[in-house]
């Protein structure tokens, strides 16, 4: 028997402050969902309870329609590191988000590898301040083994460099992103 409830991506009110970006985590009925999106355009993290043949719009709701929770920002990495748990995959995207940070561009072939080589990236950017934009090109060379990692930030940062060998291990690529953006 199928259920007949509002399903996350609908959820869109109250339309004046909210904007879903992306749902990152939904275990259908009955269950929590977490979701980023924009309140009143700043980033935020949000959840609700899906509801279910008796409720179908879950909880919370205002005036009858379904609507989003705002996670406070000092509850937000609690809530993060258990998405890394449930939802790995999710959870990068969400630290993207949040960090002000994102990859523009990743053409390592291999899933895995891109994933940690990416993940490493953004561990070594860290998490920055609200007003910080950084863009992260990450790319695979067709003529050469390695990678080629381009970072722009603020204040007309800009910086590259090849990683090869023993340096395309993720930590050694993290602490070097991480010096090169102190």
């Amino acid at each position: 028997m199928s259920s007949n409830y509002v399903i996350p991506i609908e959820v869109t009110s109250p339309r004046r402050q909210w904007k879903l970006v992306h749902v990152l985590h939904d275990r259908g009925e009955n269950s929590a969902a977490v979701a980023m999106g924009l309140w009143d355009e700043k980033p935020v993290l949000a959840m609700r309870w899906n509801g279910n043949d008796d409720n179908p719009i879950g909880n919370p709701q205002s005036r009858g329609l379904p609507t989003w929770f705002i996670v406070p920002d000092d509850f937000r990495p609690a809530i993060l590191a258990r998405l890394q748990e449930l939802a790995p995959e999710s959870r990068l995207l969400a630290k993207e988000y949040f960090m002000n940070a994102i990859v523009l561009t990743n053409t390592i072939p291999l899933a895995d590898v891109r994933q940690r080589v990416q993940a490493a990236v953004l561990r070594g950017i860290g998490e920055r301040v609200d007003y910080e934009r950084w863009t992260v090109k990450i790319f695979a060379p067709a003529d050469r083994a390695g990678y080629v990692i381009r970072i722009q930030g603020p204040r007309d940062f800009a910086w590259e460099s090849y990683f090869e060998g023993q340096q395309e291990e993720p930590a050694f690529i993290e602490q070097t992103v991480r010096d090169a953006t102190k």
